[in-house]
């Protein structure tokens, strides 16, 4: 489970409590308070056991016992996830040629679309742009070390609302 996920959850299937990430923890908070420095739970988002949570059971007052086992619950669920795998991928374009309007009147050749790898070359073709996920760009890096820089110097980050 990713820590948005957690957060989404729980902000749409409760009534009383609200989650909220920020600067490495994840808190919950009861809804109707206006001021979020009062958390009941507390957890590093790089937990691994309950030990790492707080608790501030004083404010636990108006939480409904249904809100609170939901909580836990999905806690218990971030728990059992690996630690990488509760952040979404870096996704990426790969911008080849970022004057290609200026130059040649298109953007056709501003991306690149594919990465074609043979038994004894590697090519990268233009077009459209392509997302890659992070995870892929380094199975390549890793392939081909020496093209790396380059693949560095054109990664232009994808944020979740520009992709696909």
């Amino acid at each position: 489970m990713k820590i948005k996920e957690a957060v989404e959850i729980i902000n749409g299937s409760t009534s009383t409590v609200l989650a909220k990430e920020s600067n490495g923890f994840l808190h919950m908070y009861r809804r109707d308070f206006k001021v979020h420095a009062n958390w009941f739970l507390e957890m590093p988002i790089d937990a691994t056991n309950w030990d790492y949570i707080c608790s501030g059971w004083d404010c636990l007052l108006n939480i409904e016992p249904r809100d609170l086992a939901r909580v836990m619950d999905v806690i218990q669920r971030l728990l059992d996830t690996p630690v990488n795998e509760r952040f979404p991928e870096k996704k990426y374009r790969l911008v080849a040629n970022p004057n290609s309007l200026e130059q040649t009147g298109t953007h056709a050749t501003k991306y690149v679309a594919c990465i074609q790898d043979g038994m004894d070359c590697f090519s990268f073709v233009y077009g459209g742009p392509t997302v890659f996920l992070e995870k892929e760009l380094k199975q390549i890096e890793e392939l081909h070390p020496n093209i790396a820089p380059a693949i560095d110097a054109m990664k232009e980050e994808v944020k979740d609302n520009e992709a696909d």
